[in-house]
């Protein structure tokens, strides 16, 4: 429906445009016949041609009130048909009266003329008939005792003749006009069909021409009793191209993998038949491969392989071999689905289990794979009704300083109490939260919730340390999400130096221009920034220096090394404590669950820590509790 009403919207604008030159055509064209017909008319009536005249001013008048209705209703073949019929009236009268001097047959060539063009072509045909066939009456038949002047028999046939031609000639134009209008209608239907159904980069079927396709193609199996595989494709490492080279050097890639895949998809041992249709790209770097009338569902794998096959010492664009490869999830009708959305959804879960496991390889659905969709959706359901129906809660991990044991900061943690998500922890609805985008709402609610409770916190308490509030590694390719974070802090009138915001190591991109720019963004703020699970993720020490980052926390499980016999782990607390002093940051130690871990990380100047042995994740009344003890 979408489609339709794009290729009639622009039918509608070229119509608008013929619209509006009939308009002004006819508006101008009454104007200067109304003057006229009056301005002859009365010199007519001065003259003593009283019929003449009165004709002449009665079709003048009623110009007049056409032009009125043309104005007021905007409908234009009214207008025209009307002016045509007081064309046609004016001619008939011409011809009858012969007007001055037997003159006004000569004005009948011109006002035939426009008869004509201010009308369509069909339109105009029947004027041309109606005129005609009026003309040879009047002349020469007994009707010409109407007539008011006479004609010799050479001028009514040189008269006749003439106005053939001349009639001729104007309607073959008008007929060049009409083809004109609906050859470019038809071209402009085209362009815009193209890229309604076709990607413009590859010149494949796009998501929706595909699922129609689909669509048909499941109907006419379910009747042939046929299987249908497909082939959900994913470029890995395609992200890097564009960062590295550029997005023109990733649309041409796109482009000559297209052209890679419609080969492979053609095998010489005709097991597949694929059509035209049978490949498309759904959108950015991911795209799909039908295979109609496979016999059992490995053969599917065997296109699968050959597609994988494409990127075998990476694949060669301009001079420049990227190595990117392909994740591929298959799904079989009927074996795994029965409906064209169904079909594709399952082939897309194979895929991201292709791309969550080893990647550069191929997936069929499975009940595993079922399983964990169906608990993804049941997550994700969970998830959009906790925050309608505020069933999320924070917890509070107090954070203490190494050297006296005081509260410095209490981090805040999320809990949800959706029956949907029973038994579900942050560990498992995080991910699904980060993937459907959920998690920017789920951020801005615990940002919020925690500034609620730092208020009260201080006000009622006496706290002076920091409300630590872990975010998504999303918000750091969020470019709102600095202002949106500077407006809740201005909405709870909370000082930015009392909050520390703290994203894991593992989402920072490295040499990504929007993660430093959001960075840079918070900091500027007034904010402190943590870098959580540190040591865990791909971060240069040498990167440091370019992240506006004001403590390193060391991840638990570092901490749990810390006397185990793997050296190079259990020094590990260490390294980051010397890398944290000559970059000027402070360390909080993680996971800290011993009275000798603890010792340990006091003994070699460790700033805070959290963990069991010191407090675990209390609930509101139990951390003011502790605050007050």
């Amino acid at each position: 429906m979408t489609h339709t009403r794009e290729i009639t919207t622009g039918q509608q604008e070229m119509l608008a445009v013929r619209y509006r030159r009939r308009y002004r055509l006819c508006q101008i064209l009454t104007i200067l016949g109304v003057l006229f017909l009056f301005a002859l008319g009365t010199f007519s009536v001065v003259d003593g041609a009283y019929v003449l005249g009165t004709i002449l001013i009665v079709n003048a008048l009623v110009g007049l009130l056409n032009l009125y209705l043309l104005k007021r209703t905007g409908n234009i073949e009214r207008a025209a048909t009307i002016l045509s019929g007081i064309l046609f009236f004016l001619s008939m009268s011409l011809i009858i009266t012969g007007g001055k001097d037997n003159t006004g047959i000569l004005w009948v060539y011109p006002i035939g003329a426009i008869n004509l063009f201010i009308n369509r072509f069909w339109p105009a045909v029947f004027w041309f008939g109606a005129f005609n066939i009026a003309s040879v009456l009047l002349l020469f038949t007994p009707l010409s005792t109407l007539l008011m002047t006479s004609y010799s028999f050479v001028e009514t046939v040189r008269f006749i003749l003439t106005m053939l031609a001349l009639n001729s000639i104007c309607l073959a134009a008008l007929r060049s006009e009409e083809q004109a209008y609906q050859t470019i209608m038809q071209l402009h239907a085209d362009d815009i069909r193209q890229m309604a159904y076709y990607d413009t980069l590859t010149g494949l079927p796009n998501r929706w021409s595909f699922k129609t396709n689909l669509e048909r193609l499941l109907a006419r199996a379910g009747k042939d009793k046929e299987r249908i595989g497909l082939l959900y494709i994913d470029l890995d490492n395609f992200k890097q191209v564009n960062d590295q080279y550029g997005h023109e050097a990733g649309d041409r890639l796109l482009f000559k993998f297209s052209e890679r895949l419609g080969e492979a998809i053609r095998p010489t041992d005709q097991l597949l038949k694929p059509q035209k249709e049978s490949l498309a790209r759904l959108a950015g770097d991911e795209f799909v491969v039908l295979l109609p009338n496979i016999k059992e569902p490995l053969d599917a794998s065997a296109v699968a392989t050959r597609v994988l096959n494409l990127f075998d010492g990476g694949l060669e664009v301009d001079g420049v071999t990227h190595m990117i490869y392909a994740s591929i999830g298959i799904s079989v009708y009927p074996d795994d689905a029965t409906t064209p959305t169904e079909l594709i959804h399952h082939a897309d879960a194979a895929m991201y289990d292709a791309k969550n496991n080893s990647r550069n390889c191929f997936r069929f659905f499975t009940q595993k794979i079922a399983d964990t969709l169906r608990q993804r959706q049941q997550i994700e359901k969970g998830l959009r009704e906790a925050l309608s129906e505020e069933q999320f809660s924070l917890v509070y991990m107090p954070i203490f300083d190494c050297k006296n044991n005081t509260i410095v900061a209490v981090e805040v943690l999320l809990r949800c109490q959706s029956p949907e998500l029973k038994g579900i922890g942050p560990d498992q609805f995080i991910p699904v939260a980060e993937a459907t985008g959920i998690i920017k709402d789920i951020d801005l609610w615990v940002i919020d919730n925690a500034l609620q409770a730092l208020i009260i916190l201080r006000k009622k308490h006496y706290f002076k340390g920091k409300i630590c509030i872990n975010i998504s590694g999303v918000e750091l390719l969020n470019e709102h999400f600095p202002s949106k974070v500077k407006n809740l802090l201005e909405q709870h009138k909370v000082s930015p130096e009392n909050v520390e915001i703290e994203v894991t190591e593992t989402a920072f991109i490295a040499d990504n221009e929007t993660c430093l720019e959001t960075l840079k963004a918070l900091n500027e703020l007034g904010v402190s920034l943590a870098l959580d699970d540190f040591g865990t993720g791909y971060t240069a020490f040498s990167q440091l220096i370019h992240y506006p980052a004001d403590c390193l926390k060391i991840d638990r499980s570092f901490v749990n090394d810390l006397f185990s016999e793997r050296e190079a782990r259990s020094k590990m607390v260490m390294v980051i404590q010397s890398l944290a002093k000559l970059y000027d940051l402070r360390v909080i130690a993680e996971g800290v669950e011993t009275e000798a871990q603890m010792n340990y990380l006091r003994e070699n100047g460790c700033d805070w820590a959290q963990g069991y042995y010191l407090s675990r994740p209390l609930p509101w009344d139990n951390l003011v509790k502790l605050l007050s003890e």
